[in-house]
C-alpha cells in the first residue's frame, strides 16, 4: 500500500475497538490522525498505547458527537494543528443498554433518543461540518460505519438496526453531494467483530457462536481487517469509489 505521508484524517470514536485499529493504521501508513472520543480518560489511556515516535503525528479532543458544535471544533482544530484535512473516518457508534433483551413495544423514549443521537446525529452532524466548503482538502475522503444490521433486522434491535440504515441513507446522499466537489462517501458494514461493542452485545443476545456457524467464514473479524478497508477507502487508492457499501462481514450477508 502506498504511503499517506502528509496526509491528515480525523477518527470519531478512536479509543478502542475499529477506532483505534484505525487511528495505529493510519499512522503506520505515515498520516497524521485526530483521534476523538466521547470518554477523555479512555482517550488518553488509548493515546498513551501508541508509539512514542509517532504521538507528535496524533492530535486528541474529547468530543461527543451528538454535540455539532464539538464536531466542527474537532475539524476545524485538528486541520489548524496539522495544516490540512483530507478526510474523515466516523466510527463512533452504540448498541445500545436493551439491544438483545426488550422487545420494541418495552422501549422507552429515552433509548430510542441515545441510540439515534449517537449512530444517527452523530454521522449528520460529522457529515454537515466535514463538508462545509473549503475544510477538506481536495480531493477528499469520508467513511461511515454501518453494520451487517444495515442490510437486515433483528429481533430485540429495533434501535440499532434502524439508525444503521439510517447510516446507509445518509452516505449515499452524501456521496452525491460530495462528487462535484470531489469529496468521496462510502460505508463499510462490518460483521461480528472482536470490539468492546460486540462483547456487550453477546452478553445481551448470546448469539456469537450461533451466529458465526451460520457465516461462510465461521469466526468474528479482527479489528484490522476492517481498518485496513477502512484506510483503503480514505486512501487515493480507492479513487473511483464513492456511495459505495462495502460488506465486510465473513459471509454474512451472502
Amino acid at each position: 500500500m502506498a504511503s499517506l505521508a502528509g496526509k491528515v484524517f480525523c477518527v470519531t470514536g478512536a479509543a478502542s475497538g475499529i477506532g483505534l485499529s484505525t487511528v495505529k493504521t493510519l499512522l503506520s501508513r505515515g498520516a497524521s490522525v485526530g483521534m476523538s472520543d466521547v470518554n477523555e480518560k479512555v482517550l488518553q489511556s488509548a493515546y498513551d498505547t501508541l508509539p512514542p515516535t509517532e504521538q507528535s503525528r496524533v492530535f486528541t479532543m474529547t468530543v461527543d458527537v451528538a454535540e455539532r458544535s464539538h464536531l466542527k471544533r474537532f475539524f476545524e482544530d485538528t486541520k489548524k494543528h496539522f495544516g490540512e484535512l483530507h478526510g474523515v473516518a466516523n466510527i463512533a457508534g452504540v448498541v445500545g443498554p436493551s439491544f438483545g433483551i426488550l422487545e420494541t413495544w418495552q422501549l422507552e423514549t429515552k433509548e430510542y433518543e441515545f441510540v439515534m443521537d449517537v449512530n444517527v446525529r452523530g454521522v449528520f452532524n460529522s457529515l454537515a461540518e466535514s463538508m462545509v466548503p473549503g475544510l477538506l482538502a481536495s480531493p477528499s475522503s469520508i467513511v461511515n460505519i454501518g453494520s451487517v444490521a444495515s442490510a437486515r433486522g433483528y429481533k430485540k434491535g429495533i434501535l440499532y438496526s434502524a439508525s444503521k440504515h439510517a447510516v446507509v441513507g445518509l452516505t449515499k446522499s452524501a456521496a452525491i453531494e460530495g462528487g462535484s466537489k470531489d469529496i468521496r462517501v462510502n460505508i463499510v458494514l462490518p460483521g461480528p467483530t472482536d470490539t468492546p461493542l460486540l462483547r456487550i452485545a453477546d452478553e445481551n443476545y448470546g448469539s456469537l457462536k450461533r451466529a458465526s456457524a451460520g457465516r461462510p467464514i465461521q469466526r468474528t473479524a479482527h479489528v484490522d481487517e476492517l481498518s485496513s478497508v477502512i484506510v483503503f477507502l480514505l486512501s487515493p487508492e480507492s479513487s473511483y469509489m464513492t456511495g459505495s457499501v462495502v460488506s465486510v462481514d465473513g459471509g454474512s450477508l451472502a
